[in-house]
């Protein structure tokens, strides 16, 4: 038999090309960087060889404003991806335009129990009684702790919830002149101005920077409690000196983390989605760490913030029953698994974080799991106005340390303005 020439195998490859080609195309949307876009890729992969007339488009976008207002846009012009991934933050702007299917009565139809979910991030997309996506994973905030600091200064390292007055302590003395040059090398704590870096300690302190129905700040961000709250926060810099002074500006997160990972600091507030930047320092030895609960104040309850992403459809999907099919089979526990096996994030399906706390040697798994009977929904995801109130915030931080205002008038002064924010955005 002859050997089939160019022509014939180019042949050949275009029938191929164009076989590929009549699979239906399904789109879908992330802001997923390389790495987490290879280990989706298995995901889709599973997804495909039980849907074999589908081809899934994984379109991946660089940057997370960027990826939100092109989603907004597809939507707004009729050509919307078929699922895409939708942060807490945009969980308001999307379900107040009515654009998302609610996928709660349709999770039966496409085998997946939304009982499985954790309740406090399930409920995260729930809004009028609706479920805008299926959760995908999570974190809430805790403390990350030195251990060897903590034995070099002689002190017992956190376990459970502890109170501000017993962090405090152990951030002074862990405060330190390491090689008695007259200049402190070690610090206690870091200072953030980032809002969803601190809102935790506001709330662990009986504040909180909107009223219950989130359309008012006045009488809560300029309350007693929130004074109180804000005041200890700041005086960490003002009064204790146990921060590091340039952190109050606007430096990089990753000066944190050199900080850190370096042994310069002892305590700074963590998600279980920078774990990954922890682990390579832990597996050579140069770190060994834990974690614990966000401290409150004696007086207040524990508390902590639970950030979230999940799977949502836009009601104008063209394929609506495969787009829900496609959401449920990257939201299911399978699906669940390949992402905690490769460190990315919290299963919101309880059973499957429990697995991996279970076998987590470290420990550290079983802490982001028990903090969450305290964890809070955050504000981004029930207030649409919530970015231009968290773009407002900060200023609070810098007229107090760089301006020299007074706390409760800096918090009022935000409060007046953040009604107004409210206000127009309710419109």
């Amino acid at each position: 038999m002859r050997a089939a020439g160019p022509v014939l195998i180019a042949a050949a490859i275009g029938i191929v090309a164009c076989d590929a080609d009549r699979r239906l195309p399904l789109r879908l949307s992330s802001w997923a960087d390389d790495i987490e876009q290879r280990i989706e890729s298995r995901n889709i992969q599973r997804f495909e060889q039980t849907h074999q007339g589908v081809r899934v488009v994984n379109d991946a976008i660089s940057t997370q404003a960027e990826y939100r207002e092109q989603i907004l846009t597809s939507i707004a012009a009729g050509a919307p991806p078929d699922v895409f991934l939708l942060d807490n933050i945009d969980v308001p702007a999307f379900a107040s335009r009515e654009v998302l299917l609610d996928l709660g009565p349709l999770a039966p139809r496409v085998g997946l129990d939304t009982a499985l979910f954790e309740p406090r991030v399930r409920g995260i997309f729930e809004v009028g009684g609706k479920l805008v996506a299926f959760p995908k994973g999570y974190s809430p905030m805790v403390i990350a702790y030195n251990r060897r600091l903590f034995e070099d200064a002689g002190l017992t390292p956190p376990s459970g919830h502890w109170t501000w007055d017993e962090f405090l302590s152990a951030a002074r003395a862990l405060t330190r002149d390491t090689d008695n040059d007259g200049e402190v090398d070690q610090w206690g704590a870091i200072f953030d101005r980032r809002v969803f870096l601190w809102i935790p300690w506001i709330w662990s302190g009986g504040g909180d920077v909107l009223c219950g129905d989130g359309r008012s700040a006045s009488g809560c961000l300029d309350s007693e409690p929130t004074v109180r709250a804000m005041e200890w926060y700041l005086d960490w810099v003002r009064v204790e000196g146990i921060t590091p002074r340039v952190q109050t500006l606007r430096r990089s997160l990753g000066d944190q983390f050199r900080l850190f990972n370096s042994g310069g600091l002892a305590l700074m507030a963590a998600g279980r989605f920078w774990v990954p930047r922890f682990r390579p320092y832990v597996a050579d030895g140069r770190l060994d760490i834990g974690f614990a609960p966000i401290p409150h104040r004696a007086e207040s309850p524990p508390a902590t913030v639970v950030y979230a992403s999940g799977w949502a459809v836009p009601a104008a999907s063209a394929n609506r029953r495969l787009a829900v099919e496609l959401a449920a089979a990257l939201a299911d526990s399978a699906s669940q698994r390949v992402r905690v096996r490769h460190d990315l994030e919290i299963s919101s399906i309880r059973s499957v974080a429990d697995e991996v706390a279970a076998s987590d040697s470290l420990g550290w798994e079983r802490v982001f799991l028990d903090v969450m009977p305290t964890a809070r929904m955050p504000w981004g995801a029930r207030v649409r106005g919530w970015r231009e109130v968290e773009n407002r915030l900060p200023q609070v931080i810098d007229e107090v340390l760089l301006e020299g205002r007074p706390v409760r008038e800096a918090l009022h002064r935000a409060a007046r303005d953040i009604d107004r924010i409210l206000a127009e955005t309710e419109r």
